[in-house]
């Protein structure tokens, strides 16, 4: 017994023919009168009485048909609440953003998200790569927010947009340069890196791998802002995102040359997690206040964090 198989009867009750009951339902006549046929041999009773002209229903048919309608009913109320707590943002979501991501992104959109959505309540905590994945497998958290891609089968991916890395140096550093290459930078010495644990790490890693730190200092950070600090008052350099630069900064900062590396940074979520209208409303968000080319940019090459 199938809720098609119930909707038919219904349609047949009311239209008593089968040829129109089966334009009503968008089907040939064969298909009504199979299914119709196969319902009647499951409970084992008919439902239409096709002796006179226009049929009608059995006195048994006519109990079914009754309870059929009260079925239908019921269930098209309940795909209506289900329809409505999926597009409602009402309710306390958790989720994880990385530490590179957080500082520059979270206060770009906290207040307008906020004004816009008064009824949703969003607790942010910064954590690293890892446990973002973690969280979401454990469902822990219902929303990451870091770089991608991650490969996990049981994560989907929502790209945000594409932010390119920075060369940030103190003043005086390539005086002569609008833009810097990759390997321009690779054998300076001096690079002042984030922690290990950090994707952000790796991922300049990646791009200027044979530099290296000083050898009298060795500090280890979380925090790109102290990285800036250290490059203002001891010199070398560091990469920085796009949108860590700020007009108050003491060093030089140098965009690259085309195609300029990049980071990918997407929302990422639990296949199970159905809330895609809070994904599209934090997604909205997101693309409206951060810098327009970091979408529109097709000329980067992707680094990758792992």
């Amino acid at each position: 017994m199938t809720l098609q198989q119930l909707e038919y009867i219904i349609a047949l009750d009311t239209y008593r023919h089968f040829v129109t009951a089966a334009e009503k339902c968008f089907v040939t006549q064969p298909t009504i009168t199979i299914q119709v046929k196969k319902l009647e041999d499951e409970i084992g009773f008919l439902i239409f009485d096709k002796s006179k002209s226009p049929f009608k229903p059995s006195a048994l048919g006519e109990l079914f048909i009754n309870k059929s309608k009260i079925i239908l009913r019921e269930v098209n109320e309940l795909k209506n609440m289900v329809s409505t707590e999926l597009d409602s943002l009402v309710g306390e979501y958790k989720i994880g953003v990385l530490p590179t991501v957080s500082p520059y992104l979270i206060p770009l959109i906290s207040g307008s998200f906020a004004e816009k959505h008064p009824d949703t309540i969003l607790i942010i905590e910064e954590m690293q790569s890892d446990q973002i994945i973690s969280a979401l497998q454990k469902k822990e958290i219902d929303i990451g927010i870091l770089v991608t891609p991650l490969n996990e089968p049981f994560i989907r991916e929502i790209k945000l947009y594409n932010e390119p890395f920075v060369f940030y140096g103190q003043k005086g550093t390539f005086n002569d340069k609008k833009a810097v290459s990759a390997s321009e930078i690779e054998n300076l010495d001096n690079l002042w890196l984030l922690k290990n644990g950090h994707c952000f790490r790796n991922q300049v890693l990646n791009i200027c791998s044979q530099s290296t730190n000083p050898q009298n200092i060795q500090f280890q950070s979380g925090s790109i802002e102290a990285l800036k600090k250290m490059v203002d008052n001891y010199g070398g350099f560091t990469l920085v995102p796009e949108m860590a630069i700020n007009k108050n900064d003491s060093g030089r900062n140098i965009n690259f040359t085309e195609p300029k590396p990049i980071r990918e940074v997407s929302l990422a979520v639990h296949h199970s997690f159905a809330k895609d209208s809070l994904i599209d409303a934090i997604r909205l968000e997101v693309l409206d206040k951060i810098p327009k080319g970091f979408v529109k940019n097709d000329r980067f090459i992707k680094i990758n964090w792992r």
